[in-house]
């Protein structure tokens, strides 16, 4: 069974106006990956976090609305920036993980996290 988390998302706003005091913070590569998402809507955007930031990359899948294919150059070009901490993308329908959500991301080494457009809220899948 895999596991996974549902996290509620209150509005982005930004972290440099912030104080690291605060008690809750939104980290800024989800505000990045939502405002993304709307941009890609009504396909699933895909991307990465890479050093704590958001990476977008390329949907190259046949049928983009159902799926995602994160483009291998995008990928290839984050991973020399800096380390993928994360792979990212969005449910325009919103949904659970699917299946092929659930069993790529097991056979890798980072979390997946999933932005459930209708919902409004994250979901986050661990190899």
């Amino acid at each position: 069974m895999y596991a996974a988390s549902v996290t509620p998302v209150a509005r982005c706003v930004s972290l440099k106006a912030i104080s690291r005091s605060e008690v809750f913070q939104v980290p800024d590569f989800k505000c990045d990956a939502e405002a993304h998402a709307a941009r890609s809507y009504p396909n699933e955007c895909c991307g990465l976090v890479v050093n704590g930031e958001y990476w977008p990359c390329r949907n190259t899948a046949e049928l983009p609305t159902s799926t995602f294919v994160l483009e291998p150059r995008d990928y290839a070009v984050a991973a020399i920036m800096g380390k993928v901490e994360a792979v990212v993308h969005s449910h325009p329908e919103g949904g659970p993980a699917s299946e092929s959500d659930q069993a790529v991301c097991s056979q890798g080494s980072v979390p997946w996290h999933i932005w459930r457009m209708p919902q409004r809220e994250w979901l986050t899948i661990n190899p």
